[in-house]
C-alpha cells in the first residue's frame, strides 16, 4: 500500500516538473500571437488612421445613397399604384353611373310592359264581350242562353 502511494507521489511530481517546462513554451506562443493581432488592428502612422476614416465615410455615404435610391423607388412606386388607384375607381363610378342609367331603363320597360299587359288584358275582355254579342246575333236561341257563361269564362280568362 505505502508503495502504490509512493509510486503516486512520484508520478505527479514528475507531472508538476513536466508542467512547469511547457507551461513558459505555451504562454510566450500565446503572447506573440496577442501582440501580432494587436499590431495588426492598431495603425503604424496618421496616414493609415485617416484612411480607415475615409473609408468610414465612404462606407457611410455608399449606405446613404442606396437608402435614398430605395426611397426614390418606393415614392415612384407608391405615386404609379396611386395613380392606377385613381383611375380604378374613376371606372367604378362610371361603371355604377351606367348601372344606375340600366337600372332606370329597366324600370321603365318593365312599367310599359305591364301598361301593354294591361291593356291586351282589357282588349281580351272587350274582345270577349264583342264575341259573345257577335255570336248571340248569329247563333240560334240554344246557343245564346250559354253566351253569358261564356263571357264570364273569357274574363276569367
Amino acid at each position: 500500500m505505502i508503495e502504490a502511494v509512493m509510486y503516486f507521489g512520484i508520478g505527479f511530481l514528475l507531472a508538476a516538473l513536466l508542467g512547469l517546462v511547457v507551461i513558459p513554451l505555451v504562454h510566450g506562443r500565446a503572447v506573440r500571437l496577442t501582440m501580432r493581432r494587436l499590431e495588426a488592428a492598431t495603425p503604424l502612422s496618421m496616414a493609415e488612421v485617416l484612411a480607415d476614416k475615409d473609408q468610414l465615410r465612404a462606407e457611410f455615404a455608399m449606405s446613404t445613397r442606396r437608402l435614398e435610391m430605395s426611397v426614390e423607388r418606393l415614392k415612384i412606386r407608391t405615386a404609379s399604384q396611386l395613380s392606377e388607384l385613381s383611375k380604378k375607381s374613376d371606372e367604378i363610378n362610371r361603371l355604377k353611373a351606367e348601372l344606375g342609367e340600366k337600372s332606370i331603363a329597366i324600370f321603365a320597360l318593365d312599367a310599359y310592359d305591364r301598361a301593354q299587359r294591361d291593356k291586351v288584358r282589357a282588349g281580351d275582355g272587350e274582345f270577349s264581350v264583342r264575341t259573345a254579342a257577335g255570336l248571340q246575333r248569329r247563333t240560334p236561341a240554344k246557343v245564346r242562353a250559354g253566351a253569358p257563361a261564356l263571357a264570364k269564362v273569357a274574363k276569367a280568362v
